[in-house]
């Protein structure tokens, strides 16, 4: 149960980023990497992996961090197809289920690929680095949204038609 609630909250993550951030994703990209993997190596260091353990953790990260790119890219253009086709004077239904199918498709791939790196990352560590891990990594998903929410709800949104 509590795992199938952990899966859920990295769920929400990922589909709030997609959601909100896909377009800031470039620039925000190297930031949130760069303070995921400073905040991995803290949560680990007093876990004290063996070196070899620690090096293949960090080298889960890597590995689906790169996977993501590709991912993330491949939501980006689905998203500005899917944007284009809706946009036209007479959209074309059938055009757009297609569309909409590879959107959620590459979605379902971005989610398999954090339950995938989470599985692989657990399966290098012991039961009790594994709750020390899960619950740190919950803690700094849940402070990554509340700074996403709050610039977002800082921003002011211009609505179709809307002039500031």
């Amino acid at each position: 149960m509590k795992a199938n609630f952990n899966f859920k909250l990295g769920a929400l993550f990922a589909i709030l980023a997609v959601a909100l951030l896909v377009p800031a994703l470039a620039q925000a990209k190297g930031e949130m990497e760069k303070q995921l993997k400073e905040m991995k190596e803290q949560i680990l260091k007093p876990m004290k992996l063996a070196p070899d353990k620690d090096k293949a953790f960090m080298a889960v990260d890597d590995k689906y961090a790169a996977e993501r790119q590709k991912i993330i890219a491949g939501l980006k253009k689905s998203q500005a197809d899917l944007k284009t086709a809706l946009a036209a004077e007479k959209p074309d239904p059938a055009k757009i289920g297609t569309l909409v199918c590879d959107l959620t498709a590459g979605q379902d791939k971005l989610f398999a690929s954090f339950k995938s790196q989470r599985d692989e990352e657990l399966a290098l560590l012991t039961p009790v680095q594994q709750g020390k891990y899960l619950l740190s990594m919950s803690e700094w998903r849940h402070q990554m949204m509340e700074k996403c929410m709050k610039e977002e709800a800082g921003k002011t949104k211009e609505t179709p038609g809307e002039k500031k």
